[in-house]
């Protein structure tokens, strides 16, 4: 006979678990299982291993099986937990925007380690972001730079209400305008011209024709309009190169996360402006250049 206190345990729910995302070619299988029972049972992951005998409430089992069906079907973790990690920051996320990728933290740390340097130390900051989405590169900086002022925008007023509960619940509201808009045009009766010390962007650069080959969780269920940059990826960042020497000031710097082969494209595209100086190519953890950085003249 079969013991139903034993088949509802911790172990086989994520026995179970595993084999259906493994079914379905899942990535993480093992990493994913655990993330969505954690979240089912309130609970910190380890928990599971500590305790794995026992015994998951019915209610609890029914709904950890229907999320992992969605996962299985490759929902994104992040959309389904409704949470994603970020400089070792927990973010709000949903539908709305897009999931924050490790990568872009070197964009952060890049105007981290840039404003704390002898020239910008202990000085008021002021810092324009074009397309915030969840807000995770504006509530970052706000979190590690005590004197800062950041301005930020989207076209997507469903993006900026994520937004909104990011810098709300991060404490750093006073830190971040968010605004509604294009590129810079609703910076104009708020930002004074030539006085910004960092323009910074994770624009889309996702040319259209990638979108198909992109994995399904990205292409399926991420706003395609944060992701595709146009035919080639680069006609947002062309404008944004193109703009951002008006706001910048002297030294100022525009810092912008790219793709993983268009490094040397931008490149010429900053040097043909002929306004900006030290331009630099940073690479991620993998050896991918994944963020330019160049300084106004």
């Amino acid at each position: 006979m079969i013991n139903i206190q034993e088949t509802n345990t911790i172990r086989n729910n994520l026995k179970w678990a595993i084999a259906a995302l493994k079914n379905s070619d899942i990535e993480f299988p093992e990493a994913d299982a655990d993330t969505l029972l954690a979240h089912v049972l309130s609970c910190d992951r380890t928990n599971l291993y500590t305790n794995p005998d026992d015994v998951i409430d019915v209610a609890d089992i029914c709904k950890y099986k229907k999320l992992v069906n969605e996962r299985a079907s490759h929902v994104p973790l992040q959309y389904i937990t409704g949470r994603a990690e970020f400089m070792s920051q927990d973010f709000v996320v949903d539908e709305r925007v897009l999931i924050p990728r490790p990568e872009t933290e070197i964009l952060v740390e890049t105007v981290l380690k840039k404003a704390h340097s002898d020239e910008l130390f202990d000085k008021n900051i002021t810092i324009v972001e074009i397309g915030t989405g969840s807000g995770n590169i504006a509530v970052s900086l706000a979190k590690y730079m005590s004197k800062v002022l950041i301005y930020t925008n989207d076209t997507s007023q469903d993006a900026l209400a994520v937004a909104c509960t990011n810098t709300q619940r991060h404490d750093v509201a006073d830190k971040i305008n968010l605004l509604h808009g294009d590129f810079f045009n609703v910076f104009y009766n708020c930002v004074e011209k030539k006085h910004v010390d960092f323009i910074v962007s994770n624009p889309p650069y996702v040319s259209e024709s990638e979108l198909s080959s992109l994995e399904p969780e990205i292409r399926d269920h991420e706003p395609h309009q944060a992701l595709v940059g146009g035919e080639d990826g680069l006609c947002y960042i062309r404008k944004i190169i193109e703009e951002a020497a008006e706001w910048l000031r002297p030294g100022g710097y525009l810092i912008l996360e790219i793709g993983e082969t268009q490094a040397n494209s931008i490149v010429k595209l900053i040097q043909n402006e002929m306004h900006y100086k030290e331009t630099e190519k940073i690479k991620d953890l993998q050896g991918k250049e994944r963020v330019i950085s160049a300084r106004r003249k």
